[in-house]
């Protein structure tokens, strides 16, 4: 572990009670930020464990030893299982060893979201469940902050990102399919300097008026929208950009409907300030839709948090009075979505820096005729 994540470590228990003396940290992105480590779940139990008086420790299966030391360094003791037979039994017996030795007891914590019963179940002879708390808030308040390194591989996503789309956009033509399109970026993506595609849907014609749906076989006819909402990863970093395209000449009804998007997402990125309120970014947009009579059809929040995770805190949301900070990223993509016309949404990257809003994605955002 770098000094960079011992760093993080430390920051993690001054947001955390001072009555929390044991973190447990299941494989998940958080498990990524505070140690380096980049682990998928699996059926063999595994926990990173953090101590305000002791230093860090792990369990974990005794076949993944050699992957996690290169993260976690030689230094750090690990309390291993076999799984020759049941892991879930074995991996308890190696927990027990690591109480004995640690008297592990009183208040800890952990991320309800990323950890599951399998791992939480080894804590509960050990740590009263009302004894537990959720670790979500003060991890969150620590990746909202993006340092500059992590800065970085977010502008470079953003930059891979809109080359992708831009050039994309050059293949697109009447009679592909949503597939196809989106097979296109993919390949582009693979050839490209980023880590792994990250996922996307491609919507036509009036399927756009679905905001999630799966990109399906629907072929493009002229006049047609086309909605593109994708991104990719960088050093573990995401990106997610959505940009919505016309084929030929679209009806009167789509055109207002991208202008209204456009100034409402417009709106959305202007009004990124420090200190200002999460909820009055989605404000500032929803007005907007709300003024031209489309309310109804944005259903959705203006945007989330963006960093290890495609979806993260902090979420741009009413209800969400938090203020901004330098460091933060976060998508602005207002939408519309009117069934049997056709939807239209604008997606952004921004980053609040010290010198104000970054916008991270740049693909020209006037409607684009192809």
């Amino acid at each position: 572990m770098t000094d960079r994540h011992e760093s993080r470590r430390s920051a993690l228990f001054d947001e955390l009670p001072e009555s929390v003396e044991t973190v447990y940290v299941a494989p998940s992105e958080t498990l990524r930020y505070l140690s380096g480590l980049s682990m998928h779940q699996s059926e063999r139990p595994t926990l990173l464990v953090l101590s305000r008086t002791d230093g860090p420790a792990a369990v974990l299966p005794k076949l993944e030893t050699d992957r996690v030391a290169d993260a976690l360094g030689d230094d750090v003791p690990f309390y291993t299982y076999g799984d020759a037979t049941d892991p879930t039994q074995a991996a308890s017996e190696a927990f027990d060893r690591l109480a004995e030795e640690r008297g592990l007891s009183g208040e800890a914590a952990v991320e309800f979201r990323s950890t599951r019963v399998l791992e939480y179940s080894l804590l509960t002879d050990y740590h009263d469940p009302a004894s537990i708390h959720d670790l979500e808030s003060a991890v969150a308040a620590l990746r909202a902050r993006k340092d500059e390194a992590e800065r970085e591989s977010m502008r470079k996503a953003a930059r891979i990102t809109d080359r992708v789309l831009q050039e994309t956009f050059e293949d697109i033509e009447v009679g592909m399919s949503e597939r196809d399109v989106e097979r296109a970026i993919e390949k582009r993506v693979i050839d490209s300097d980023a880590d792994t595609y990250s996922g996307g849907i491609v919507t036509v014609g009036e399927r756009t008026a679905f905001p999630h749906a799966n990109t399906g076989h629907t072929e493009i006819e002229e006049g047609d929208l086309v909605m593109i909402d994708f991104g990719v990863r960088v050093d573990g970093y995401f990106s997610d950009i959505t940009r919505t395209v016309a084929v030929g000449e679209p009806g009167e009804e789509c055109r207002d409907i991208y202008d209204v998007v456009q100034e409402a997402a417009r709106a959305g990125r202007e009004a990124v300030a420090e200190g200002v309120e999460y909820q009055e970014l989605d404000r500032a947009s929803r007005d907007i839709i709300d003024d031209a009579g489309y309310g109804d059809y944005f259903p959705h929040r203006l945007g989330h948090g963006l960093g290890l995770e495609g979806h993260e805190p902090p979420y741009l949301v009413e209800g969400n009075d938090a203020t901004l900070d330098v460091g933060n990223a976060f998508t602005v993509e207002p939408g519309v979505y009117v069934d049997g016309v056709g939807g239209v949404r604008v997606e952004d990257d921004v980053l609040l820096t010290e010198d104000g809003a970054e916008i991270l994605t740049e693909t020209p955002r006037d409607l684009r005729v192809l």
